[in-house]
């Protein structure tokens, strides 16, 4: 526990942000949520609980977007996409007719697929062409991954003749580009921020993974990158927690260090990386509190 204490500490201290130990949700926004999700009929009893993390990532890692109807999308879309993927089973042969079915517009086998094609209409309300263009390619490469992950259940990882293939998998199921991108509202020139992106969907993929790995270790996970990334570099899972951290810690201070130019985009992107921490610290499945950062 105190070495997984230790690198998570030294990556924040690399990234320059401070453990948040008290966050409060701003219950005007998280009403804005409610009343947005059943306004689109959804079934609250079934997603009351990927609503709140919705509502925690918007109220924290989005905080800083001025259109409240673009940060409750981003809460709702969220609430949608995390409920798909915890009944995956149920949506099954929904997800993968989903692709053909959207293409000729038909409806789709289940209503919540049809909420997911009503919520990608509404992506160019909030961001221009070529960041709806990216985030809708991203909710696609996450869909089809609820499929993959379902098809190599049980699959031996030939993590030596593969190397890649970890990080492959977990670029799509954190839809990373989706998030990163949603982060620069429109007015801002495509320009100033874009050359950051591919820096910032690391730090959005692995921050996730630094930050779940103690969970997961109490839990006996073994199926994550940290435990993938060790098998592959035949090292412990400590000293591959420890290199990710050292990774992420740097792309995050290459990526600031590209956008202090453009002042606008590095107050968005610092401001999502510090509230993107502030997310984890304020869920309690990561269980953070017990190690007292």
């Amino acid at each position: 526990m105190s070495q997984i204490k230790d690198i998570l500490a030294g990556f924040l201290q690399q990234c320059d942000i401070i453990y948040p130990r008290q966050i409060s949700l701003d219950q005007s926004f998280q009403a804005a949520c409610y009343a947005d999700a059943e306004r689109r009929g959804f079934d609250m009893e079934l997603l009351k609980k990927p609503l709140d993390v919705g509502i925690a990532i918007g109220a924290t890692a989005y905080q800083h977007l001025d259109s409240q109807s673009t940060q409750v999308f981003v809460a709702v879309w969220t609430a949608l996409l995390t409920h798909i993927d915890d009944y995956y089973e149920t949506y099954s042969d929904g997800l993968k007719e989903f692709t053909g079915r959207f293409i000729y517009q038909q409806p789709q086998r289940y209503p919540v697929l049809d909420q997911v094609v009503t919520m990608i209409r509404e992506i160019p309300q909030h961001w221009g062409t070529v960041s709806s263009n990216l985030i809708l390619t991203s909710e696609m490469d996450y869909l089809t991954s609820t499929i993959i992950d379902s098809v190599i259940e049980g699959m031996e990882i030939q993590t030596s003749m593969a190397p890649g293939f970890p990080q492959f998998t977990r670029r799509m199921t954190g839809i990373s580009r989706a998030y990163a991108i949603m982060v620069f509202p429109p007015e801002l020139d495509l320009t100033s921020w874009i050359q950051v992106a591919p820096d910032f969907m690391h730090y959005i993929d692995h921050v996730n993974d630094l930050f779940s790995f103690f969970k997961e270790e109490l839990s006996g996970e073994t199926l994550n990158f940290v435990s993938m990334s060790a098998e592959v570099h035949g090292i412990t899972k400590i000293e591959a927690l420890r290199k990710l951290a050292s990774e992420t810690g740097r792309c995050y201070q290459r990526g600031s260090s590209l956008l202090k130019a453009y002042p606008d985009a590095w107050n968005a992107y610092r401001s999502f990386c510090i509230g993107y921490v502030g997310f984890h610290a304020l869920s309690v499945r990561y269980k953070l509190d017990q190690l007292d950062l």
